[in-house]
């Protein structure tokens, strides 16, 4: 079963708010498990997505780093499809009408690089004989 849980609003991360996130998790990588070094890019990661209702602060915020970012990202752009599938099955949208206008006339082909141009004479000389 799947329930509505509404986005969860992202508050300003500051300086001081990620020094104390770093600290509550002893520096180590909430994706990957290893301890963030010095001269290692990171970020506060949320563990579970606000997209799909996680909260925006404490357990919820954890570091990771920089490196480890897209295979996240990734997994909740997955989890997040799948709910929003799940949740649009039943949808049906109205019929479309039967009828319609007759549209726009078909453009020409336009030119391309590979194509070569091709000349139109608009004016034809006859041959005199």
């Amino acid at each position: 079963m799947v329930e509505y849980v509404a986005h969860t609003k992202r508050s300003k991360m500051t300086k001081a708010k990620a020094v104390k996130v770093f600290l509550a998790a002893n520096g180590v990588c909430c994706l990957c498990g290893v301890q963030i070094r010095q001269g290692d890019g990171w970020f506060v990661e949320h563990v579970v997505p606000l997209a799909i209702g996680g909260a925006d602060e404490g357990d919820n915020l954890k570091p990771a780093h920089n490196k480890c970012k897209a295979t996240k990202d990734a997994a909740d752009a997955a989890e997040k499809a799948r709910r929003d599938r799940i949740v649009s099955a039943g949808w049906v949208d109205r019929a479309k009408p039967k009828w319609g206008s007759r549209g726009f006339p078909s453009r020409p082909k336009q030119n391309t690089a590979t194509r070569p141009i091709e000349r139109r004479n608009t004016f034809k000389r006859e041959e005199v004989k």
